[in-house]
């Protein structure tokens, strides 16, 4: 009997439920169930030790696996699926799962993993062990907005993502979710017919494969793009089930997953600001954009939003003659600052007008000022996944 050590089980099917408890209860007198749709809002007050996680019956449990280690890095993750599939099992394993249990043959061994589980517990090798698998296993969305247009947003997501590209050897996937007229094709010099709503068929076993099959690559980075429809009609049926799946699937094959959202509030929105870890807010430094982040943030206040350790502000376009500074936001609004951005209007828009993207090489010299403010964003977020995966 261990008294001490917590173990959560979660799964949506009421009978497996019982069953699994029923052979637990012996070993752990300290369990609990709650259903998947619970983990997002109850994982981090319960700080479970050991995790039994039932695959779910579309197959997005999986997606659970790096949300957990987020939120409790030390915890050991059991996953029990129902059927055999190598590309699962893979990435069960590359997200930071303890072990994999195949249900129903396998359930008699459900005891010997736990007292593995248990022991690696005990031993305090659990958290060394999980961490240096999520250091691999992905996991940063990052969603671009703002609430007023023309601020620079998807010029300063478009070129963040190359960026984090050329400055190390992490994975980035850039979503572009203006649905009606994209952008960030254009500031990247990019054209693909294949858009989000071509994974339509596979939504339900979204994996990297389906994801590269729909992405085009820009040739100077490598970053993989994924571009908008560029057409009201196509975007219309693209849901918040599409970019639901994507983002969680992309988490477990990306270290960074670059969201440009529009500047409306739609479902599609709401549902992307609620799967992402971080909140770029780009504003410029006028009295109109401080104007617009306070009717936002009223408004995420009204629906939900909770940008609370997660929204940070990108000031763009700041000269010697802005009226308002980094220190006015943070003063008025209370969010930090992640950077600032020169005004760089010239050498911008000959590269926008040529149709070449700002960066072109990993060691290219003449940056213009807005490419080194980028790149000192890029820096500062590389180490703080580096700081991460160490500790």
């Amino acid at each position: 009997m261990n008294a001490d050590v917590k173990l959560l089980l979660i799964s949506e099917d009421p009978a497996y439920a019982q069953d699994i408890a029923a052979r637990v209860k012996g070993m752990f007198p300290q369990h609990l169930h709650i259903h998947p749709d619970e983990v997002r809002h109850e994982i981090s007050r319960l700080q479970p030790d050991i995790v039994l996680l039932h695959e779910r019956k579309d197959g997005s449990g999986i997606a659970l696996i790096p949300l957990i280690k987020r939120e409790v890095s030390d915890a050991l993750i059991i996953y029990l699926a129902e059927r055999r599939d190598p590309i699962r099992a893979r990435d069960v394993n590359r997200a930071g799962a303890f072990d994999l249990l195949f249900l129903p043959e396998e359930i008699n061994a459900l005891e010997d993993v736990l007292g593995r589980a248990l022991r690696a517990w005990q031993l305090g090798s659990g958290s060394r062990e999980a961490a240096a698998e999520f250091a691999w296993g992905r996991g940063q969305v990052i969603a671009f907005t703002s609430g007023k247009g023309g601020c620079g947003r998807s010029l300063l997501a478009s070129t963040l993502a190359q960026t984090l590209m050329l400055e190390s050897t992490v994975g980035v996937l850039l979503v572009d979710l203006n649905l009606q007229y994209g952008g960030v094709e254009t500031y990247l010099g990019v054209e693909n017919d294949r858009t989000l709503y071509d994974l339509t068929p596979v939504l339900q076993e979204l994996n990297d494969n389906h994801i590269r099959s729909v992405t085009v690559v820009e040739p100077h980075s490598q970053v993989e793009v994924l571009v908008s429809p560029a057409d009201a009609e196509i975007g219309e049926q693209i849901g918040e089930e599409h970019v639901e799946r994507l983002l969680r699937a992309a988490r477990l094959y990306y270290d960074y997953v670059l969201v440009d959202l529009p500047t409306e509030m739609t479902p599609i929105s709401y549902t992307a600001l609620e799967e992402a870890d971080r909140i770029f807010y780009v504003m410029t430094p006028d009295a109109l954009s401080f104007r617009i982040f306070s009717r936002v943030l009223d408004l995420y206040a009204k629906i939900n939003v909770d940008p609370t350790d997660r929204l940070e502000v990108l000031l763009n376009r700041v000269s010697r003659d802005s009226e308002l500074d980094a220190r006015d936001v943070q003063q008025h609004f209370g969010f930090p600052v992640a950077g600032i951005f020169q005004e760089d209007f010239k050498r911008i828009q000959q590269a926008i007008n040529r149709g070449h993207p700002l960066r072109t090489s990993r060691r290219e010299r003449g940056l213009s000022p807005f490419a080194r403010d980028v790149q000192k964003l890029a820096r500062a977020l590389l180490a703080q996944q580096s700081g991460r995966s160490a500790s």
